[in-house]
């Protein structure tokens, strides 16, 4: 008996060891999966600077779905434009407003995807990271309502 004791205390600890490891995976994991407010915050800039600097809009609104609080509170500015944070409520369907809005931030491989559109259409954008910083590397249109 006292043989298998020792054998009962290796194996234990061997378990013990094998579910520390697969927590700090799975947490890892997750932990990737999250993208920083900073790299949020650049991506939205690189893609409002993108869409709208030939857009005669003088104002731009901004649905508040699927912004962080973070996000909300240092927006991106413009010089030339006013952004303007709605409700996703205030942007709904039986609005006047045709807001923009952001899908999540999703990691796929490499790249970072996210849906931005308003009422009419939609694209889903793929950013890169560099050395300089995100860049968007493609988009594909996601819906097309014509009135």
């Amino acid at each position: 008996m006292s043989r298998q004791f020792p054998k009962l205390r290796i194996l234990a600890g061997i378990l013990v060891l094998l579910s520390c490891f697969c927590a700090a995976r799975a947490q890892e994991r997750e932990s990737e999966n999250k993208l920083a407010a900073s790299d949020q915050r650049e991506i939205v800039l690189v893609l409002l600077a993108d869409k709208f600097k030939a857009s005669g809009a003088e104002t731009i609104y901004i649905s508040t779905a699927n912004l962080t609080d973070e996000l909300q509170k240092d927006f991106p500015r413009f010089k030339d434009k006013t952004v303007r944070l709605v409700s996703p409520e205030a942007a709904g369907k039986d609005s006047e407003i045709c807001a923009y809005e952001f899908g999540k931030f999703e990691f796929i491989d490499k790249f970072v995807s996210v849906t931005f559109g308003n009422c009419r259409d939609g694209l889903a954008y793929d950013f890169i990271k560099d050395a300089a910083g995100w860049k968007s590397v493609s988009r594909v249109v996601i819906r097309e309502i014509y009135y």
